[in-house]
């Protein structure tokens, strides 16, 4: 009795055994992507339905490729340095619209010493260049200070010093005295203070400097600043 049921067992377990490595391998030869189309026999066994992959075929390599894919996507918004003005300095920039001197229009962003704005003001560097198209006259004494006057002369012609500057522009205010028409200027209370960078002072050509006390003509119109002896 014993023996029979060992016997039944065992060709249970064999059964079983055929049975479901017919599920999970049936035959069949596969094609280069790893899978072949399902047989009548497999059909009627219910095996499969139709075309179908074994052993990891493209089927799944497909999703798997396609998951890691997809995982690798980011969301991640760039970051946007942070720009940090050095210590005791002043942001300026480079005016966006058109400088004219004396009826000449310049090439702001060409030129070594370009017309900057501060609070948007114009200033222009006080270099010879700039000071003799304005007919402007300018003194600098390590101790005396940086002194500026108008004169009666003609202006001369507009000659240009050209170069590429930093886009990055920090301005600082002078530690020398500043004389205006030989008037000593509180430059630290002034709304528009004189601002040097790379070594040259510049001057805000506001109306009151510009007009009142250098005796220059300015204008703004069309998008363009103006300014003539």
């Amino acid at each position: 009795m014993k023996f029979r049921q060992i016997g039944l067992l065992t060709l249970t377990l064999v059964a079983t055994l055929s049975l479901s490595q017919s599920v999970y391998a049936h035959s069949g030869r596969t094609d280069s992507s790893g899978g072949h189309n399902c047989s009548a026999s497999s059909k009627a066994k219910g095996l499969c339905s139709g075309y179908h992959y074994h052993n990891g075929g493209s089927s799944s390599g497909s999703s798997s490729s396609s998951a890691s894919s997809g995982g690798s996507t980011s969301n991640t918004k760039p970051v946007t340095p942070v720009e940090t003005i050095p210590s005791g300095h002043l942001k300026v920039g480079k005016p966006t619209y058109s400088i004219n001197v004396n009826g000449t229009s310049i090439a702001n962003s060409s030129i070594k010493y370009p017309v900057i704005s501060y609070k948007d003001v114009t200033y222009f560097p006080m270099t010879f260049k700039f000071t003799q198209a304005l007919a402007l006259e300018t003194v600098w004494d390590a101790e005396v200070g940086f002194v500026i006057r108008k004169t009666s002369n003609k202006a001369g012609k507009l000659e240009l010093d050209y170069g590429s500057t930093n886009s990055n522009l920090y301005a600082s205010q002078p530690d020398f005295n500043i004389y205006v028409n030989d008037a000593w200027i509180d430059n630290g209370s002034e709304e528009y203070p004189l601002l040097v960078l790379n070594d040259v002072t510049y001057f805000p050509m506001t109306w009151h400097y510009a007009v009142d006390e250098l005796g220059l003509t300015i204008n703004f119109e069309n998008n363009t600043f103006y300014i003539s002896k």
